[in-house]
């Protein structure tokens, strides 16, 4: 690896470590399979196999989610995984 490889690699990983989670506000659009749609980008549906909910939100309990939920995600660096964190 060249030097001024080097320096760009380290300089991203600085960037991203400022803001390692972004707060998204989001809509369930389907239940099974799971997928969000993003406030902002309307055509980018997220697979459930990017999300990781808590259990009072999965499938079989009583605050389950439901298409048409308004929920607020977590984006965890990178944007690769979602947190749901609560209904909105």
């Amino acid at each position: 690896m060249r030097l001024s490889d080097a320096i760009k690699h380290l300089a991203v990983g600085a960037v991203d470590a400022e803001a390692p989670v972004e707060l998204m506000p989001a809509e369930v659009t389907s239940v099974s399979p799971l997928e969000l749609k993003l406030k902002d980008h309307d055509k980018l549906l997220i697979p459930s196999d990017a999300l990781i909910l808590p259990k009072r939100l999965r499938s079989g309990e009583e605050d389950q989610l439901q298409a048409g939920d308004r929920v607020m995600t977590a984006a965890l660096t990178g944007g690769q995984s979602f947190f749901v964190l609560d209904k909105i």
